[in-house]
């Protein structure tokens, strides 16, 4: 029984009593009568309440309690008194020398209250770290010539302060405080293998067994936990449908609403927000036998307009060019349009040379023809997005005036057609983002569940006092696992259901493929978790540790752009990390359609399946470590 609490609040009393007497091997059938004993003894409150809302000297008893339970061979005791009236206090004493005479008990107690050890059997006297005095009371009262122990205590200390000062050692020290290892204790050994019968001789020395019993009691304490905290366990399973939510709503669409200055020369300027332009959109050029007739066009520049995308950009007009720009520069405009007065006339006399093979004439009217633009392109996207909706829409727009005059619109096609293996003409930055982000997602959730977990533990004291009531460290890990494994399960499927069958996200291949991945990549963010759990003794140091791997893992495994596009010595890195080949994969299976017999695919598996195994040694090895 440790000086501290090292016990989990969230518990009621008999949870607390039940798991720690699963760990110690009894029945729930022995459990529940020691309880009642061990109420009675200890004048416990009711086994419902929780151990956070008992007062300081009842969290005491329980902590005796939970100690006292498996009636061990060896029972340490550190001030299991303190904050105990004195009845309950002659009781616990009672007990326990009661439990020393009958049950062959060895009972080891530290207390500060000299007087009440009076009925233990030898009596060791430390301070400043030394013993300095150990033997029976009656002994040390005889040997010292005291009528109480502290008498006895308080020479011994004089003699301890004398001896300080002359620098040299109090006899006592020398005559009582011997080491002695006369005798090896076989009791436990014994008591081990009857009460854990799935441990044998080998499986101890190794410490790799895993008892199904210990297992049993380290879930029920990691299921309490989570359903205790029902808010938290609801906002857990929020998250991820938040974030899938953000993503599909807010990245990879088109950007909308973007202005467009527009100085238009051939007609007049009116207002900033309509510009009467009265185009009528009649064949103005067709061709009889070899005469080629072409009747006048006007306010063609209007007609192009028409074709702008009404949604992505939103059309300001302006009387010049200069005032224009200015739209640019003080940022009201992503970009200026200028049309020539002639824009119309000289597209008419251009389109007229063509046809009537006189090209050299046609090039001298290509730049009265010209639309002149300049583009804002501090936002990349934004500018791209621009650039490709004028294009495509003076595209359509010429498309529709050569089918009116009946003119075969392929004379009027780029020479070079690309055409799609995978995918569309017009692809959606979403669907390439959406595979990284989903995995990036499910592993990083998966860290921030387990990052805390040993912590926690371990700063409770609970950790400490599982190890002693003889849980190993692969037994914790494993039952986090199990647990935590249930909530990951919940987290990923929820946000593949919102990303694939709500926001339609792309998915050509086999979705279970995609689960599987996802689900392997959770459980290796549950990994890594307590690999950062095993290393970390503050919360906060932990914290940074997550959030600090963050943002290298999303730029570096290839997520939100291209690895190709990296420095060769930063894709080299990139290729080692738990994202990368996953990422690789789930692309291939949702937008390809590829199975597993593609190296694409299963090498993305295979990385997966190694870094789970690398992640669950360091961390059972670290934690090993520091228990040790």
């Amino acid at each position: 029984m440790p000086q501290e609490l090292a016990l989990y609040g969230e518990f009621s009393i008999n949870e607390t009593i039940l798991y720690f007497g699963w760990i110690y091997g009894l029945k729930t059938k022995d459990i529940k009568e020691r309880v009642r004993f061990l109420v009675d003894l200890l004048d416990l409150p009711p086994g419902k309440r929780l151990v956070k809302n008992l007062s300081g000297g009842q969290q005491r008893r329980v902590s005796l309690a939970v100690a006292v339970l498996h009636q061990p061979e060896l029972l340490i005791l550190d001030e299991p008194t303190v904050g105990v009236d004195p009845i309950l206090r002659a009781n616990i004493w009672n007990y326990m020398v009661r439990e020393a005479k009958e049950k062959k008990q060895s009972i080891i107690i530290t207390t500060h209250y000299i007087d009440e050890a009076r009925q233990a059997q030898t009596i060791g006297m430390m301070r400043s770290g030394e013993i300095l005095a150990e033997n029976a009371p009656e002994q040390l009262l005889k040997m010292y010539g005291c009528t109480s122990l502290e008498e006895v205590f308080l020479n011994l200390s004089q003699q301890q302060e004398i001896a300080l000062k002359a620098d040299t050692p109090t006899k006592s020290v020398e005559k009582q405080f011997k080491v002695r290892h006369e005798k090896k204790s076989e009791g436990l050994g014994e008591l081990d293998e009857k009460r854990y019968g799935c441990c044998n001789r080998m499986c101890n020395s190794l410490t790799y067994c895993i008892s199904c019993v210990r297992l049993r009691a380290l879930l029920y304490k990691n299921s309490i936990r989570l359903v205790r905290n029902l808010p938290v366990l609801l906002f857990i399973f929020a998250l991820p449908v938040i974030q899938v939510i953000l993503f599909c709503v807010c990245i990879g669409n088109d950007p909308k609403d973007l202005t467009l200055a527009v100085v238009n020369k051939e007609v007049n300027y009116t207002n900033s927000s309509y510009l009467y332009c009265p185009y009528d959109f009649e064949c103005t050029l067709s061709i009889n036998g070899n005469q080629t007739i072409v009747r006048d066009w006007e306010y063609m520049s209007c007609g192009y307009l028409v074709y702008l995308d009404i949604d992505t950009i939103n059309l300001e007009y302006y009387p010049d060019t200069s005032s224009c720009t200015k739209a640019v520069v003080e940022g009201k405009a992503w970009g200026c349009m200028y049309i020539k007065s002639t824009f119309s006339e000289a597209l008419l006399e251009r389109v007229k040379r063509i046809f009537l093979n006189n090209l050299l004439e046609s090039v001298k009217h290509t730049t009265l023809s010209e639309i002149q633009v300049w583009l804002d392109m501090t936002n990349h996207q934004i500018a791209l997005v621009l650039q490709r909706d004028i294009l495509q829409g003076f595209d359509n727009f010429t498309k529709d005036v050569v089918k009116q005059c009946h003119v075969d619109s392929t004379l009027f096609r780029p020479p070079i057609r690309f055409e799609t293996v995978y995918g569309s003409n017009r692809p959606v930055f979403t669907n390439f983002a959406a595979p990284g982000v989903i995995l990036t997602i499910v592993f990083f959730l998966a860290v921030s569940l387990t990052a805390l977990a040993l912590i926690m533990e371990r700063n409770e004291g609970l950790l400490g006092r599982s190890f002693v009531a003889g849980v190993t460290a692969t037994e914790i890990l494993f039952s986090h696992v199990f647990t935590q494994f249930i909530v990951m399960v919940g987290q990923t499927l929820l946000a593949l259901l919102f990303m694939i069958a709500v926001f339609k996200v792309d998915c050509i291949g086999s979705m279970v493929g995609v689960i599987v991945m996802a689900l392997l990549q959770g459980l290796c963010g549950m990994c890594f978790g307590f690999v950062i759990s095993a290393v970390c003794t503050h919360e906060r140091n932990a914290i940074q540790v997550s959030l600090g791997c963050f943002y290298p893992t999303i730029m570096l495994s290839g997520s939100l752009w291209p690895l190709e596009a990296m420095p060769k010595v930063l894709r080299c890195i990139s290729w080692m990390l738990p994202l990368t080949l996953a990422t690789r994969a789930v692309r291939s299976i949702m937008l390809r359609g590829w199975g597993i017999e593609w190296s694409h695919v299963y090498w993305g598996y295979v990385a997966t399946c190694a870094w789970i195994a690398i992640f669950m040694i360091v961390a059972i090895l670290i934690v090993k470590f520091k228990k040790a």
